[in-house]
């Protein structure tokens, strides 16, 4: 599988390009820029760009904005968006305009390598993949069977709350992450 990487931090872009190449995917291009990620997925046709929300100029929407111009264009090739922010309100907007071969994570949420790379395959499949705070209450999210079923407002399934509920697990993805580490329990999200 191809892909590409737009990510303004370069000890993030050079690291997650690595940990891409080293779980076999081949990363085609790394860029620092919108400009640069709109290039390189002309030059490379990837299965799948992996685009920072907030790069240069202004460090607001740039990648959201490079993200709808890829699935515009190149509508085979998937877009997953990485946030260090909570923003449902992006997350939507990506959502609602690419129903398909899209996908919303928050960094922080990333709790390993296969996390990641489970998005990015299911993105690359025509599948969608977010984090669950990333998503609202008026967010969706397909089934196995690929109908769409309806989140909470927590942004959570139900299976998800329930899983929470049952385990005693907080919410907050430290103690998440930290619990499922010392117990080898695993999150259904």
């Amino acid at each position: 599988m191809r892909v590409v990487i737009a990510e303004d931090e370069a000890l993030l872009r050079e690291g997650l390009a690595r940990l891409l190449a080293d779980a076999g995917l081949d990363v085609a291009s790394s860029v620092g820029d919108p400009a640069g990620l709109l290039r390189a997925v002309v030059s490379y046709e990837p299965d799948v760009a992996i685009v920072d929300i907030r790069m240069p100029p202004t460090h607001t929407d740039e990648g959201l904005v490079a993200a709808a111009e890829i699935h515009r264009a190149h509508p085979g090739t998937g877009v997953l968006v990485l946030s260090h922010h909570v923003d449902s309100a992006y997350a939507m907007r990506l959502l609602q305009e690419a129903p398909q071969r899209a996908g919303y994570l928050l960094k922080d949420r990333v709790a390993d390598v296969s996390a990641l790379l489970d998005a990015v395959h299911r993105v690359a499949a025509g599948g969608r993949s977010t984090s669950c705070r990333a998503a609202s209450s008026r967010s969706w999210r397909s089934s196995p069977k690929g109908a769409p079923t309806r989140r909470s407002a927590t942004g959570c399934s139900s299976r998800r709350r329930r899983w929470r509920a049952t385990s005693g697990r907080s919410s907050s993805s430290w103690a998440s992450g930290t619990r499922r580490r010392i117990t080898g329990a695993s999150s259904p999200c």
